[in-house]
């Protein structure tokens, strides 16, 4: 029988992935996705034709065993401007009361939200503890905790914390990272994305490390905020002290460290969320 999913503010889709890699068979009942890029490229990935959906205005018959929800983190995020997620205030993160009333209308068996750990700050604790409330008003036994993406086998400092609602679940237990960030690294790259001996002179300045402006060489990187950095901040990897390899993907360049600084919000729509694969399959491969 298929697992029946509904992925809420699904970017890319990183619950969708996470379950088909651990081999369950799933069938996505729906996705809720307003940004038509990120729809677009979930799309692409999963072979569907799913259309952008308001959250405000979903109201469906249908049934599903799971809700997971990565509601909008920027007005709970230290990298934002803290307005907060009041029901009612128009923000984006107040949309996490929408999936409160999507659960109450479908009524599934389990509900999984991730969202930034400073949901748990004083200033927004208020709203966490609200969720959890409404969900126990629902008749769901909350286990919360706060996960790091590098102790499930990513190699980037990413912490989240995650809401599992359902009878009877533990969190999976940390584990060793077996990746450094240099195993994610393409053997052949292009020359163009090589730094300059300026840069290299730059990020090595004995000034920008004992500043923590550059890491060299380090167990864990800096974790990227919102606000973004510039080219020559950041952790870096090299075999060549004469040649840094810049990784594009996240706007930085990477020299010699172990666990990748979380991505920027700007670079990719719903890709942050797709590196938390590991935590999601280990959440869900618990028995």
């Amino acid at each position: 029988m298929k697992f029946r999913i509904i992925e809420l503010f699904g970017g890319i889709g990183a619950c969708t992935a996470a379950l088909k890699r651990l081999g369950i068979d799933v069938e996505v009942v729906d996705y809720v996705e307003i940004d038509k890029y990120a729809v677009a490229s979930y799309n692409a990935i999963n072979g569907t034709n799913f259309e952008p959906q308001d959250i405000q205005k979903w109201d469906k018959d249908v049934k599903a065993d799971l809700i997971m929800h990565g509601s909008p983190c920027q007005d709970f995020s230290i990298a934002g401007k803290q307005m907060g997620g009041d029901e009612g205030s128009g923000t984006r993160s107040s949309l996490m009361y929408e999936t409160i009333r999507i659960v109450e209308k479908v009524r599934p068996r389990y509900v999984i939200w991730e969202n930034v750990a400073n949901v748990l700050s004083k200033t927004h604790k208020h709203n966490f503890d609200q969720y959890l409330s409404r969900m126990q008003m629902l008749g769901y036994h909350n286990y919360w905790q706060v996960l790091n993406a590098k102790d499930y086998g990513i190699p980037q400092n990413r912490q989240r914390v995650f809401v599992v609602s359902v009878k009877g679940f533990v969190f999976p237990e940390g584990k060793e990272l077996a990746l450094r960030l240099k195993d994610m690294l393409e053997d052949e790259v292009d020359e163009k994305y090589f730094l300059s001996q300026k840069g290299v002179n730059y990020v090595t300045n004995e000034k920008r490390l004992e500043r923590n402006y550059t890491n060299l060489n380090a167990d864990c990187s800096a974790t990227l905020t919102a606000k973004g950095q510039s080219n020559w901040t950041g952790s870096f990897i090299s075999d060549n002290p004469q040649s840094v390899i810049v990784d594009n993907r996240g706007g930085n360049i990477v020299k010699q460290t172990d666990i990748a600084t979380t991505l920027l919000a700007r670079d990719y729509k719903g890709f942050g969320n797709q590196q938390m694969n590991a935590v999601v399959e280990d959440i869900n491969g618990k028995e």
